[in-house]
């Protein structure tokens, strides 16, 4: 089980690297449903890994110019204390209501990003739109980089699924623009909310004894890997029109899992 789940997130990392996710949006299922880690461990294996996926992809697109990096700064300035935030309350709510409370409030926010991109594809089907200046919507979009990161906190996705809704939506960026700049914003707030956990939550120790050392850099190397490679491929031979319909099969596929869940 421990082959076929580190295979998972390896192949995780690999397709989810053009489409602006770090792969947390499945991460936390397979660490928490297959390697049985508690949540609160899946939730910082989850964001070490989306940290690794998030730079090797950043730097692709960012290579190709497909990312903006004015758009991200000012992404940054409140999905990065937010996330914070997001660590404090997702301690709160395991005490509080225990692993139901995160695995609602992620099919809450797999839903809505259902929703839009779905939206969005309507849109598209029948007219070009043209980029919109941030100046233009600067305000709507760091209040949604708010609620990335807050969900980077407090469910261990990256937030990238809002992100690149957020891009896409809000600022009307193609698939790939849209990708390369959610992770230049991850890139930033998922070691804020890592580091956050880390000293918070007090399981770092137990975490390394259940994993060891070799797995804890091998793996994030690897994903880190299958991310550069996977992004530089995509960009060069995969439509954008596929990226979209393979986001939305990827993070349908997380709800189905947790829906599941809460019907057992």
């Amino acid at each position: 089980m421990t082959v076929t789940a580190i295979g998972l997130l390896l192949f995780v990392a690999l397709i989810f690297s053009p489409l602006g996710l770090g792969g947390g949006i499945l991460y936390v299922p397979i660490l928490h449903y297959i390697l049985e880690w508690e949540m609160q461990a899946a939730v910082i294996g989850s964001l070490t890994l989306i940290f690794m996926v998030s730079l090797g992809s950043s730097l692709a697109h960012s290579k190709s110019g497909y990312a903006d990096n004015k758009v991200a700064n000012i992404g940054r300035s409140t999905a990065i204390p937010f996330a914070i935030i997001g660590t404090i309350l997702s301690g709160i709510l395991l005490d509080k209501v225990g692993d139901v409370g995160i695995k609602i409030l992620a099919t809450i926010v797999i839903i809505y990003v259902i929703e839009r991109t779905i939206s969005k594809m309507r849109l598209e089907a029948n007219q070009i739109d043209k980029e919109i200046p941030i100046s233009e919507k600067k305000r709507q979009y760091q209040i949604g980089n708010a609620f990335a990161g807050m969900s980077t906190g407090i469910l261990g996705i990256g937030g990238g699924a809002i992100l690149v809704t957020l891009n896409r939506s809000i600022l009307k960026m193609d698939a790939h623009k849209a990708a390369g700049t959610s992770y230049l914003i991850a890139a930033t707030i998922v070691p804020v909310a890592l580091l956050s956990h880390i000293l918070l939550d007090g399981i770092t120790g137990d975490l390394y004894d259940k994993v060891g050392l070799l797995s804890i850099i091998i793996v994030p190397v690897l994903a880190f890997s299958c991310a550069f490679f996977g992004a530089k491929f995509a960009i060069k031979h995969i439509s954008k029109n596929i990226v979209t319909i393979v986001f939305l099969c990827s993070i349908s596929a997380s709800l189905i899992r947790y829906i599941m869940d809460f019907i057992q």
